[in-house]
């Protein structure tokens, strides 16, 4: 007769019950022997967890069930085997199927009712026991948090881990750099590709010591450990296996915020959330055909963005920019007057700029006649006018935040509905004051420009041996140092292939 051994331990197995390999090869043989059995076959899962079914020699034993190897199949105990119930049911029933008897050495298994209910009940309660473990850490692990305290150390770059009191402490090489990531999304509008780039060239060691990567520049961006709060218990982590997992997102109301100390303020933070959804947005918009001014055009006659649109099948289009009130649906449904401007080629007025900067990066004299004042007195009354009233909205939300506060001290509301309302009035706050700044960006665009000198000096920064560039670093190139392109085309041919006239204003940052 043949007999199937299998033995399965784990470290806290060994440490807990004394399940050590020798002694379950021990015993699963001399059970055997005792009844009958002539040769053995032994398979051995050494460090892995009953949890899961897709073990290696587990495998390999049922694999041998379905040809019929065995006469027998002994194991030590039935959570050796598996702890999930239903784990213990279909390994039993492969076991039966295949014709082998299923022995167990540490009590009597007989293939009756009660015997099956038995084994069912330990099963179940093996489980149970599992689920309580895991009960109990986590709940451990939430009261850490709401301590204050961090639950493990996630080895966050910039900081360093203060063990005793179980919390992050800046690390100032590190977190210099972190600041130079946040410069680079924001200042100079690079992307995670140009940025990992950039600091691999100026040889910055990067989180591993390898190279910077893409996903190591994104992850630090969005981090909301950098501008001071880290969220405990945000995610659930679920094995599927004895080496894979399965990550899921919480609740929002079940994560625990955790404070620590800031890298960048929340103005810089949120900011660079804006900079990474615009570069998206910019990147979908380019999937299929580049534009070097795309977002970056204004019509002239009216002010209003320009669109890319298109004419002509696949192997002939033309692309244009096209005044946004000729094709956006607002100005359709609302009956709003169209503006009159001609649209203009792309790929003209693309290659028009890139050249006129070219050449203003070889003769900074010529960029006094580009830095003339472009006030328009209606757009600037506008802007403050927004930012009159963005001021009473903060002003209000102010007001109740400081309610809430008074509703605390009062315990009229208790500390968790006072934390939620103070943390979206928080957040309601940063999206006023991002808006504010870049309402007062947009009236700096609009009072006189930056002095010729400071142009002079960014343009010579990225325009340098521009012969080298590839379409990406152009276009890099380009937002690092226009804020707009106004435009309007006055020849008055009509013809596809004429020659157009343009007047191009170009608004520096």
């Amino acid at each position: 007769m043949i007999a199937a051994l299998y033995i399965r331990v784990s470290t806290a197995d060994q440490a807990e019950k004394g399940y050590s390999l020798e002694t379950q090869l021990s015993e699963n043989r001399q059970k055997a022997s005792e009844l009958g059995a002539t040769s053995f076959v032994e398979f051995i899962d050494d460090g892995y967890s009953g949890e899961y079914i897709d073990r290696p020699a587990l495998s390999q034993l049922r694999d041998g069930l379905e040809r019929k190897e065995f006469d027998m199949v002994v194991i030590y105990d039935p959570d050796r085997l598996a702890r999930n119930l239903a784990h213990q049911l279909i390994i039993t029933d492969e076991i039966e199927k295949s014709g082998a008897k299923l022995l167990f050495v540490s009590v009597t298994f007989e293939e009756s009712p009660e015997g099956k209910l038995f084994y069912s009940m330990r099963g179940a309660i093996s489980a149970y026991e599992k689920e309580k473990i895991k009960e109990r850490t986590t709940r451990g692990k939430k009261g850490k948090a709401r301590q204050g305290k961090l639950v493990n150390n996630g080895r966050c770059f910039g900081y360093d881990y203060d063990k005793v009191n179980s919390m992050y402490i800046i690390n100032e090489a590190q977190a210099a750099i972190v600041r130079q990531i946040f410069d680079l999304c924001i200042k100079d509008k690079l992307g995670t590709a140009l940025i990992s780039k950039k600091l691999n060239n100026d040889c910055i060691p990067a989180p591993r010591g390898n190279q910077w990567i893409v996903s190591s520049i994104h992850r630090i961006l969005t981090n909301t450990a950098y501008r001071g709060v880290i969220y405990s218990m945000r995610q659930k982590s679920t094995k599927t296996g004895f080496s894979t997992r399965r990550i899921e997102i919480r609740p929002e109301s079940d994560w625990i915020p955790i404070k620590v100390p800031a890298i960048v303020d929340e103005i810089t933070w949120h900011t660079a959330q804006k900079q990474l959804q615009s570069n998206k947005n910019f990147a979908k918009r380019n999937l299929k055909y580049d534009h070097l001014l795309a977002g970056l055009v204004y019509c002239a006659r009216c002010g209003k963005k320009m669109s890319i649109k298109h004419s002509g099948n696949s192997s002939d289009r033309i692309s244009y920019y096209t005044c946004l009130t000729q094709v956006s649906t607002s100005y359709i449904y609302l009956e709003n007057e169209k503006c009159t401007a001609r649209r203009i080629p792309s790929l003209i007025l693309d290659e028009l700029v890139w050249t006129k900067l070219c050449e203003l990066a070889g003769n900074t004299k010529l960029i006094t006649q580009y830095t003339q004042d472009a006030s328009n007195p209606i757009a600037t009354a506008n802007i403050k006018n927004t930012l009159s009233k963005l001021k009473e909205t903060e002003k209000k939300i102010n007001t109740q935040k400081e309610t809430i506060l008074r509703w605390f001290r009062q315990q009229i509301i208790n500390g968790g509905d006072a934390e939620k309302q103070l943390d979206e009035i928080s957040k309601q706050l940063i999206e006023i004051e991002i808006t504010k700044k870049s309402l007062e960006n947009e009236l700096t665009f609009l009072a006189p420009q930056t002095s010729v000198a400071d142009i002079a000096i960014n343009i010579k920064k990225h325009f340098k041996d521009t012969q080298y560039y590839r379409d990406d670093e152009r276009r890099v190139a380009i937002r690092a140092v226009l804020d707009k392109v106004a435009v309007e085309r006055i020849d008055t041919t009509f013809a596809r292939n004429s020659k157009p006239e343009f007047t191009v204003n170009l608004k520096f940052l």
